[in-house]
């Protein structure tokens, strides 16, 4: 008779483990790709990038002359927010100026999804896309390499 009410507790006690293991895996930093350079300040994912380079102003996109058609590599810099926990495969720059949704050229490379809140150089060209609920255009940045800087 008391071995019935031993398995009961035992699937009890093995069941209510279950939950515990989603919420250990949800803090699990998942990096799909290996930086292509990893210095003691920086890791480069992607493709290499310039040693020197200069910065462009975001407010180019308001001039009536800006063709995100042409689709030209300039360099940003920011501060990565709401990196996708899934893979890495997209996240938001932060420039002071505005947020840029930022994702990578052709899915060759993603980033950690830990990289939150890290400096940031991102290489890339924009695209113009259509909000799919409200049809309203934005910019999004296909990025060919990105500059993730390592915490002092």
């Amino acid at each position: 008779m008391k071995q019935p009410y031993n398995r009961i507790l035992i699937c009890f006690f093995l069941f209510s483990l279950l939950p515990m293991q989603f919420l250990f895996a949800q803090n699990e930093v998942i990096a799909l790709s290996d930086p292509i350079i990893s210095t003691d300040q920086y890791n480069v994912y992607g493709s290499k990038m310039d040693e020197t380079y200069s910065l462009t102003d975001l407010s180019v996109m308001d001039s009536s002359e800006f063709d995100a058609e042409n689709r030209q590599e300039s360099y940003f810099a920011g501060v990565l927010t709401e990196v996708c926990q899934t893979r890495g495969c997209n996240f938001y720059l932060d420039t002071g100026e505005r947020q840029i949704r930022v994702r990578f050229l052709d899915y060759g490379f993603f980033v950690p999804t830990d990289s939150t809140g890290k400096n940031t150089v991102v290489r890339g060209g924009f695209v113009q896309k259509a909000d799919e609920e409200t049809g309203e255009p934005y910019f999004e940045l296909l990025s060919s390499a990105i500059k993730i800087y390592k915490p002092l």
